[in-house]
């Protein structure tokens, strides 16, 4: 019988399916599997000199911890993504797997907050590319208990690649969304996928990270802390769960070994619980647990950050070094200068129209929104001292679609919300940071004065720290729906007063795989606002197929955040062409900002009345 059939029949769980015995067989096939990648010349880009000793020796370990492993590598022949599709479809299609492993080494870049593998056609060929970001989205309905993805990608600038319109394919098969059965995913990747400040340039990515995660991660297992080891059916495992303090003290232990300065720290995502492991203990004896480093990274920086303002939702084991010796780590990386630019922007307490847009770090010279309203920019601004002020008449509407162009030809798409004041941070890459204040003279003032400065803290907090690419939920699900709820308990009063809030909400549950929060907070916002956000809507599954076009939403026309573009496809929505041509010029950014080709395509479709 099927997996997906026997779990729909309630005869078991995930949980007890991931205690059985980790070599059982069924059918003459092992209950565990493996997708062994490796790419070590991918287009005209520098060889990676060690993708096949690294395969090598992560197919042969997971070989003998009784996975079937498939090898997929460019050493006789290119690497397809219809190949690895097909040996993925394969797997789940038997419906009895406990586990599936993907490892993959090679090149990688950072699009819209996801990590693209680059496969021997790429970047040439669009297509000839993984993305993860939505690979992880259809991995979640393949029933089988335990997903992991391993990441050994050197994550070079898009820019040093060629690979602007690189979109990648996915890997496994779409199945539709079953809640009764969702894989817990665990994510282990060498770099964080964070703030653009934190990429490399492509020799030095080259130079700097090759070997060095993977060889890290086959470490934990053949020389563990004693804290690591736990024994599961009888076996002295590591779980999935221990491995992300580990990874992190390695990877940056052997990198000054080889005289490298790491930018990039490695992340672990783990959501499946304490019997999900990959591989056995292979010591007689593991290594005393060592003393926290005194080097704080940026997950202690960002859990500090969040814990301040009541919304501890990662894992981070604080206050394991003190407060200064975090706050002087924040300074240095840039994570106080990009809380500051948010916290210090300036404010505009309203307009006559209770609605419009104040602009800093950029001069602001064309605004167009949604046909049946009215925009005008009323001030430039500097781009530096002076902000933009721009006004939005809503004409009886909710909310609406505005395009804002800035000096440089690059620019933004928002939403115009009826009654608030959009706050847009403009920083070089792009629009770092925007959210949304009533207007003095509309009634929901009251309650913003009130709770003023909380908010600001808490937004400038959260912001930030999705900027780095860490506000998520971690745990095992149990823990995640608990962080969830008391989240959810924060912000519930100021999602209605700061709808960015619950954007961010809303992303931070559908990554912690948590479908219930995500709806909730869609009604809550649509009660309140009159209105759908589209990133909400498309994460709370009510786009999927088909795209809303009634006078009330979603707005606006295309994802806020830049990470949304990576679930457009994994979640069935249908974009307007001239969007999904605007995709392609995309920059680096937090919020989704356009270069000015971009920005052409999508202003003439405004003036011509074919995008809202």
């Amino acid at each position: 019988m099927r997996r997906r059939d026997f779990l729909a029949m309630g005869v078991t769980t995930a949980g007890m399916l991931a205690a059985w015995p980790v070599l059982a067989q069924t059918g003459g096939h092992k209950r565990r599997a493996a997708v062994v990648i490796g790419v070590k010349k991918a287009g005209k880009l520098p060889v990676l000199n060690g993708v096949t000793s690294g395969t090598r020796s992560v197919a042969n370990w997971l070989e003998a911890e009784g996975f079937e492993v498939r090898r997929l590598v460019d050493d006789s022949k290119p690497v397809r993504a219809s190949e690895i599709f097909d040996v993925i479809e394969e797997f789940v299609g038997r419906g009895t797997l406990d586990q599936l492993v993907i490892y993959f080494s090679g090149h990688g870049f950072l699009s819209g907050y996801s990590e693209h593998w680059l496969l021997s056609k790429a970047p040439d060929n669009p297509n000839e590319a993984v993305s993860l970001r939505e690979s992880v989205e259809l991995a979640r309905e393949s029933a089988i208990p335990n997903v992991v993805f391993i990441s050994d990608a050197c994550r070079s600038t898009p820019d040093s690649l060629g690979t602007g319109r690189v979109r990648g394919s996915l890997i496994f098969p779409n199945r539709g969304v079953a809640r009764d059965v969702r894989a817990d995913v665990d994510q282990f990747l060498a770099a964080l996928p964070g703030d653009p400040a934190f990429e490399v340039a492509l020799q030095e990515s080259v130079a700097a990270y090759e070997g060095i995660y993977t060889a890290c991660f086959l470490g934990a297992f053949e020389r563990p802390d004693d804290t690591m080891v736990r024994t599961v059916n009888g076996m002295r495992v590591v779980p999935n769960n221990m491995l992300k303090s580990y990874l992190e003290r390695e990877v940056r232990r052997k990198a000054e070994a080889k005289s490298i300065k790491l930018r990039q720290i490695p992340d672990a995502y783990v959501t499946s619980g304490e019997t999900t492991f990959i591989g056995r203990v292979t010591v007689p004896a593991p290594q005393p647990s060592p003393a926290p480093p005194d080097v704080p990274t940026i997950v202690d920086v960002a859990g500090l950050a969040l814990k301040r303002v009541g919304a501890g939702i990662l894992t981070a084991a604080l206050p394991r070094l003190p407060e200064g010796t975090i706050a002087h780590t924040a300074a240095e990386i840039g994570f106080t200068t990009a809380q500051d630019a948010i916290l210090g922007a300036p404010e505009t307490r309203q307009f006559e129209t209770q609605t419009g847009f104040v602009v800093s770090g950029a001069r602001v010279t064309l605004a167009i929104c949604n046909p049946k309203m009215r925009v005008q920019v009323l001030t430039q601004g500097d781009g530096h001292t002076v902000a933009a002020l721009v006004r939005v008449e809503p004409a009886g509407m909710a909310a609406g679609s505005v395009a804002l162009g800035f000096s440089d030809g690059s620019g933004a798409v928002v939403a115009a919300l009826e009654g608030y004041i959009g706050n847009v941070v403009v920083g070089a890459g792009g629009v770092s940071n925007v959210s949304y204040v009533p207007s003095r003279n509309n009634w929901r003032w009251a309650d913003y004065e009130q709770h003023r400065a909380r908010i600001n803290e808490l937004h400038a907090a959260i912001a930030t720290t999705a900027r780095f690419g860490l506000f998520r939920i971690e745990g095992e699900r149990k823990s995640r729906t608990a962080r969830a709820r008391q989240f959810g308990d924060t912000i519930r009063i100021l999602k209605g007063i700061d709808p960015t809030l619950g954007l961010y909400a809303a992303y931070a549950y559908s990554d912690a795989d948590l479908i219930d929060q995500v709806e909730s907070v869609l009604g809550f916002m649509r009660d309140d606002l009159r209105t759908d956000l589209l990133d909400v809507a498309m994460l709370a599954g009510a786009l999927s197929g088909s795209r809303r076009n009634d006078a009330y939403g979603p707005v606006p026309f295309c994802p806020l955040l830049s990470q949304g573009w990576n679930l457009i496809r994994a979640r069935g929505v249908r974009m307007p062409p001239e969007v999904d041509a605007a995709r392609d010029y995309l920059r680096p950014a937090l919020w989704t900002t356009f270069a000015p080709g971009g920005m052409q395509i999508l202003t003439r479709a405004l003036l011509e009345g074919r995008l809202r």
